[in-house]
């Protein structure tokens, strides 16, 4: 019996021994470094790595932290690398119907930094958290907008509508409904009225303000005093939904799920009006994992994952950090410890980038060992890309 189990363990003591910890040197090594052009174009050498890493993905996934001024400029740079490989798809965390006010803006001849800027100044209240087009209402995000449209991207829409896009939304409801009657105008106007009043309070009556949209007699008598036609009753079916969403989320229920199911069949509607798209996916860090999300969601990352097996493509997801704000390292600040590691490899001056997946393929060989939460990250993600030193941006008026 021992003669039977020695060679056994003389293995694994050999595999134990031949395992080497992750650590950011070890990263280091792998790690490419770069500054991006005053047009905002990658540098050639720098492209040709990216082109190497995307090679035919069907689609590219930048998780970002948000409110990145400078994952803006790089995004800038992205859209046109991948414009290149026949990129034509933009979806973003924006809601179905803001994104169709800036696809249905393109025959104006006014650029979508501009209109984006016109949309702001009518709805905003001067405040770059309270405009209705969230994600790409910062002077930056103009930069990428302008070149995704100049390049000819479609604009897709994922997400709940955005929290003060409500009001916009009612307009775009009375403007498309062919010859209301008085009533409607009343309905209309009064629902309007209602809105604007209570559009950014937390609670109305003592309950969270999107549970009341859901049950107030005047808001929902003009939703549907206005439904009947497919377009708006799409419209309509889309803003109740957000609400429920919201409601439920502000109530302590949890809608993590069934907002990242509302994400997914929006991408498969937008999806099935092409013939395999290339779609590029600015979202939040947490929905474009490969498996579940950090709160154990099914998100559009796994649903991605799951597509591209299924027809022998590719999806890229990007892990956007940031090291370094306003020059101050984010290192040991609350809400950074879990990737400490990763942000180790930040640089004030010039953007980091490495390929996970190798290290993914020795973790997977027991060729490398690390913690349970950088595990998740090697399985999640495929690149790790950091921010030169970063800023907030200012609203785009």
């Amino acid at each position: 019996m021992l003669k039977t189990l020695l060679p056994v363990f003389i293995l694994i003591s050999l595999q134990l021994q031949a395992q080497e910890e992750l650590t950011a040197a070890l990263l280091e090594e792998q790690a490419i470094r770069f500054k991006l052009t005053d047009e905002y174009a990658l540098p050639e050498d720098a492209g040709q790595t990216w082109r190497e890493w995307i090679a035919e993905d069907q689609f590219v996934g930048l998780a970002e932290v948000h409110n990145s001024q400078q994952l803006s400029f790089f995004t800038t740079a992205l859209l046109e690398l991948l414009n290149d490989k026949g990129f034509e798809h933009f979806a973003l965390e924006l809601g179905p119907n803001s994104a169709a006010v800036l696809n249905e803006g393109t025959s104006t001849g006014v650029v979508v930094g501009a209109r984006i800027k016109a949309i702001n100044q009518q709805y905003g209240k001067n405040s770059i958290y309270k405009t209705p087009l969230i994600f790409v209402n910062k002077q930056a995000d103009a930069v990428f907008m302008n070149k995704s449209e100049a390049l000819g991207y479609s604009f897709w829409g994922l997400d709940q509508e955005y929290a003060f896009s409500f009001e916009m939304l009612f307009d775009r409801i009375f403007t498309f409904y062919p010859n209301p009657s008085s009533e409607q105008e009343t309905q209309y106007r009064e629902a309007k009225a209602l809105l604007q009043k209570n559009i950014f309070k937390d609670k109305v009556k003592g309950q969270p303000v999107y549970c009341w949209y859901l049950s107030d007699p005047t808001l929902n008598s003009f939703l549907d005093g206005f439904a009947g036609t497919p377009e708006i009753d799409k419209l309509i079916a889309d803003i109740r939904e957000s609400w429920d969403i919201y409601c439920k989320s502000a109530s302590g229920q949890g809608s993590n799920q069934q907002r990242a199911n509302y994400m997914k069949k929006n991408f498969d509607e937008n999806s099935a009006k092409t013939n395999n798209p290339k779609v590029l996916l600015k979202l939040g860090g947490v929905h474009l994992t490969h498996g579940k999300s950090p709160f154990g969601v099914n998100d559009i990352g796994m649903h991605l994952h799951n597509r591209v097996a299924e027809n022998n493509s590719g999806f890229l997801s990007i892990r956007h950090l940031i090291t370094y704000r306003n020059g101050k390292s984010n290192i040991g600040k609350s809400g950074w410890e879990s990737v400490t590691m990763f942000l180790e490899l930040g640089r004030k001056d010039q953007w980091t980038a490495v390929d996970l997946r190798p290290f993914r393929k020795q973790l997977q060989d027991g060729l490398i060992t690390t913690t349970d939460k950088y595990s998740f990250e090697l399985m999640s993600y495929d690149i790790l890309l950091i921010s030169p030193d970063d800023q907030y941006d200012r609203a785009n008026y």
